[in-house]
């Protein structure tokens, strides 16, 4: 299962998390997430209907997909999304990788024009939560102004190209870097999809 970074200051979260571990599933947080889907066996594939007028969405009506490149696109999306997602230990505290990660997201958002109300929305936490990861890379930038911790964070090589062309491998509407943003050992390989079914 992938969640997204926000859900490890969720107490109720972690405690869900935490008894899922105890029958064998493997839980990782991103930064940002692909739409929820389920997968059994690498033979079907259930996504949440569309969502309804008032835009309620969940898995409250679902449409089970069987076609074999369907399935196997998400499989793909999935794992490629899970290399680079940082594993989550419920009774573990954060890693300065995962916070780390976290503003990463947030800087690469904002290079991309985004306001913080989207950009709080795109990484599932509050807008005042999104301006507090502001003010913090600000200060270790001894910026006074977004605009010159932007260009400190560049001139450091801290700033990914939001716009890659080459260094990147993209798979559908997202990018993944090839080390995982989450590890201090260098690539990670492929791996197989967890026992889990993705959500």
């Amino acid at each position: 299962m992938i969640y997204q970074h926000a859900i490890r200051g969720d107490l109720v979260t972690r405690s869900l998390v935490r008894e899922l571990t105890q029958h064998g599933a493997e839980v990782r947080t991103s930064a940002e997430l692909i739409d929820p889907l389920v997968v059994f066996d690498r033979e079907a594939l259930v996504l949440p209907h569309s969502p309804g007028p008032s835009g309620e969405t969940g898995m409250t009506a679902a449409v089970a997909i069987r076609a074999p490149a369907m399935v196997a696109f998400a499989c793909a999306a999935f794992e490629n999304l899970w290399n680079t997602a940082c594993p989550l230990i419920p009774d573990a505290k954060d890693t300065p990788h995962t916070i780390d990660a976290l503003k990463k997201a947030i800087v690469r958002l904002m290079a991309m024009g985004h306001k913080d109300e989207m950009v709080a929305r795109r990484l599932g936490i509050s807008v005042r939560t999104c301006r507090r990861h502001i003010a913090e890379i600000m200060d270790e930038q001894g910026a006074i102004s977004r605009f010159q911790a932007g260009v400190a964070l560049t001139r450091a090589g801290l700033i990914d190209d939001p716009f890659p062309v080459s260094s990147t491998v993209t798979t559908g509407n997202f990018s993944a870097s090839p080390n995982n943003p989450c590890s201090t050992d260098g690539p990670t390989s492929s791996a197989e999809m967890p026992g889990t079914s993705p959500t």
